[in-house]
C-alpha cells in the first residue's frame, strides 16, 4: 500500500506570527517587529497593525524611518505607546 505525500506548501501561506516584539531605543526610536502594515504616520501619531494589535506610537516629529521585511521603524520624538487589540479581526481599523 503506497502512503499519501504530506506537503506543507499550502500551509506555509497560512503561516501568521502569534507575537510581536516592540524594541525602544531611548526616545528617539521605536521597532515593530511582525507589523503587517503601517495605518497612519503623521507629525504626532503613527499607528501599525502587528499579531492583532493596534500599536499607537504618539509624539512629536514623528516619521516611518523603516518599513521592510515585517518590521516597521518609527522615528522622532516617543512620548508615549499605546497597545491595544484589534475590534475587529478583519482589517485593523
Amino acid at each position: 500500500m503506497k502512503l499519501p505525500a504530506l506537503t506543507f506548501f499550502g500551509l506555509a501561506g497560512e503561516y501568521r506570527p502569534v507575537r510581536s516584539l516592540v524594541t525602544i531605543s531611548g526616545d528617539t526610536d521605536v521597532m515593530v517587529e511582525n507589523c503587517q502594515r503601517i495605518l497612519e504616520c503623521n507629525d504626532i501619531k503613527c499607528s501599525v497593525v502587528s499579531a492583532g494589535y493596534v500599536i499607537e506610537i504618539w509624539g512629536s516629529g514623528l516619521h516611518a524611518s523603516t518599513f521592510a521585511n515585517g518590521s516597521a521603524g518609527i522615528s522622532g520624538r516617543v512620548q508615549s505607546i499605546n497597545i491595544e487589540r484589534r475590534r475587529n479581526g478583519g482589517d485593523g481599523r
